[in-house]
């Protein structure tokens, strides 16, 4: 009867965190797809960036996504606050 061991240093098995990782991201509600699209309509959001037309919630996030996405252009609040 020959006896044949794993890899060195490689697990043969899942944890049990892993595991229930899985189990927990599968059973979640992460608001994707087609289930989460009502949602994501109805967001409340205040701005909208006039050259991409990204939502945002805030003007401290249009602020931070203006000077991240759009360096050269120069932000105006009024423009992009949304009715």
């Amino acid at each position: 009867l020959i006896h044949t061991m794993g890899g060195k240093a490689k697990p043969t098995k899942h944890t049990s965190k892993e595991i229930a990782k899985k189990v927990f991201e599968a059973n979640v509600n992460r608001g994707g797809g087609g289930a989460g699209a009502a949602a994501r309509q109805d967001a409340k959001c205040g701005f909208k960036c006039y050259v991409c037309l990204c939502q945002q919630p805030s003007e401290k996030s249009l602020q931070i996504h203006f000077d991240a996405k759009h360096p050269k252009e120069t932000l105006d609040i009024e423009k992009a606050r949304v009715a």
